[in-house]
């Protein structure tokens, strides 16, 4: 049976915090949700669902496709077991693949022999049936397999992305410590913003939030300019059936929406960035990009979404300096916002509490490795009334 024929497993992994972000997006898709863990979701299809969570996740890392499982206790064991499977379904007798690992194995003392003997059993098949064998080395910018070792547990995946699923190919500039484009999605995402209510991202930097979210409000998916996904790497994968897809997914979408999307910055070089970034993105025509400080950023009447990433310092005396900025955005909250709900990402809690104002929801997620919470603040307008506590 060909490698990538029936339905096989396909584990979608994430950062911290956006599991269940990411879980709600493939069950939209109708894909079955098999496991659910804090770092990645495990669905079942056929290979062609493979392709359509390439181009329509927001939240996922990258989509891994389940080449086989078994056992194995040492290194010969697992040459044996992979030697059977017909890589050349997969790879050109003249084409290039890498491995990565994670292995815990007792036999094991450095993941690069693991993988050794993985690109030894794949190149040793080839070279029997062709005559010829692939190159291999380190670039992952062709096809990737990820072998996944616990014990004498085997697990090995096909990566049908390459690169991150965070990598739009609309950020060229990214500024100063920038947001992910999966995580900014999946904070929009806990925000619950569907294009329906007015947007506003005040200290916007390079305008990743601003970009999602309109990307989110036209209806289009997030693969939609991606130019290369190493799925396009498998042998006799044509790429006219990848441009079919994308002509289809630019029918679907909605550009002409309604919407009202606002996005400011103090500095004047960051917003030249982010409106280069939202051309590239082709939504510049559906923000508002505005050079001024967050307290003068316009709030349209009718209530919306307010987000924020603002900085939280990692300098010796940044903190106490940064307290006033957050300050201040309590106050802009309160007084220029009623009848929004504004979301505050942050990695610092200190900081947090100088908002001032009563939180309601908390997400937990991981930016770079450090730990940063999502507030939610509702913004009421007047006094609240009796019995409307949460």
């Amino acid at each position: 049976m060909h490698l990538l024929e029936g339905r096989h497993h396909i584990v979608v992994p994430c950062s911290p915090g956006v599991a269940p972000f990411l879980s709600r997006e493939m069950r939209a898709l109708k894909l079955p949700i098999i496991d659910e863990k804090s770092t990645s979701i495990t669905s079942k299809g056929d290979f062609d669902d493979a392709i359509k969570l390439n181009l329509n996740l927001r939240c996922g890392q990258r989509v891994l496709w389940r080449l086989a499982s078994f056992k194995a206790s040492d290194p010969d064991q697992l040459y044996e077991k992979l030697m059977p499977l017909t890589w050349e379904d997969l790879i050109a007798a003249d084409g290039y693949f890498s491995v990565t690992s994670i292995v815990d194995n007792p036999t094991i003392r450095d993941n690069r022999f693991a993988n050794l003997r993985v690109k030894d059993a794949i190149v040793d098949r080839i070279r029997r049936i062709s005559g010829r064998r692939p190159d291999s080395g380190p670039k992952r910018d062709k096809l990737v397999f990820y072998l996944f070792w616990q014990q004498d547990d085997v697990k090995i995946y096909l990566d049908t992305s390459g690169p991150t699923l965070a990598q739009r190919d609309y950020r060229l500039d990214p500024g100063k410590a920038p947001l992910r484009e999966t995580l900014a999605a999946a904070l929009i995402a806990a925000s619950g913003y569907d294009g329906a209510k007015t947007f506003i991202n005040p200290m916007c930097g390079s305008g990743t939030l601003a970009i999602e979210a309109a990307i989110i409000a036209q209806r289009r998916i997030p693969g939609l300019l991606r130019q290369s996904y190493s799925f396009q790497s498998l042998v006799g994968y044509k790429n006219m059936d990848l441009l079919a897809l994308r002509a289809e997914a630019r029918r679907s979408s909605r550009p002409d929406r309604k919407i009202r999307l606002i996005a400011t910055d103090i500095d004047p070089a960051m917003i030249n960035v982010a409106k280069e970034n939202a051309a590239r993105a082709e939504v510049d025509d559906v923000i508002e990009f505005i050079t001024c400080d967050f307290a003068e950023t316009p709030v349209p009447n009718g209530g919306g979404i307010i987000i924020c990433n603002p900085e939280y310092g990692h300098r010796l005396g940044d903190e106490e300096e940064l307290k006033i900025t957050y300050k201040r955005f309590g106050d802009f909250l309160k007084q220029s916002a009623p009848g929004y709900e504004a979301f505050v990402f942050s990695g610092n809690r200190n900081l947090l509490k100088e908002i001032g104002l009563k939180m309601d929801r908390r997400w937990s997620f991981d930016n770079g490795g450090i730990s940063c919470d999502l507030n939610a603040y509702p913004l009421y307008k007047g006094s609240r009334e009796p019995g409307k506590d949460k």
